[in-house]
């Protein structure tokens, strides 16, 4: 018997299952490439560990545990943010409608509310200096190893 070429119908069909005929997936309709594993070779430095002090707070006499929420008092010692805000409190005696806030800078504010409820500052209440705060920020980044 001779060879016989498979009729023009049957290599229709072979063409037709043998291509995909659509698309699988919505990462290929957008064109989004096959995620590959990157390797760079820019080295990565280890960031610096910081070794934090756990002074004592004055006002109330606990270990203060973070540093950085901490406030410079006037005399130099590390204190609490709670304990500050709760001696002004108890110090400046803010009205009905006032209240006590960090508005920024080392500063406290006594805050009030006018007519249509919009806060405004009653008064400032200085208390770290600029020289104290850039002090604190010079000693903690000297504690990174």
């Amino acid at each position: 018997m001779a060879n016989r070429k498979p009729s023009k119908q049957k290599d229709k069909k072979k063409k037709k299952n043998a291509g995909i005929n659509g698309f699988s997936t919505l990462n290929q309709v957008a064109g989004v490439p096959k995620p590959r594993d990157y390797r760079s070779s820019i080295p990565v430095e280890t960031p610096g560990v910081i070794h934090e002090p756990h002074p004592v707070c004055p006002m109330c006499g606990e270990i203060i545990e973070n540093i950085a929420s901490a406030l410079t008092s006037p005399d130099g010692n590390y204190v609490h943010f709670d304990c500050v805000l709760k001696a002004l409190n108890e110090t400046e005696r803010p009205g009905e409608d006032e209240k006590i806030s960090y508005i920024g800078g080392g500063a406290f504010g006594v805050i009030g509310k006018d007519e249509e409820g919009k806060p405004y500052i009653v008064r400032r209440i200085p208390y770290e200096t600029g020289d104290m705060l850039k002090a604190m920020k010079e000693y903690v980044s000297s504690l990174r190893s």
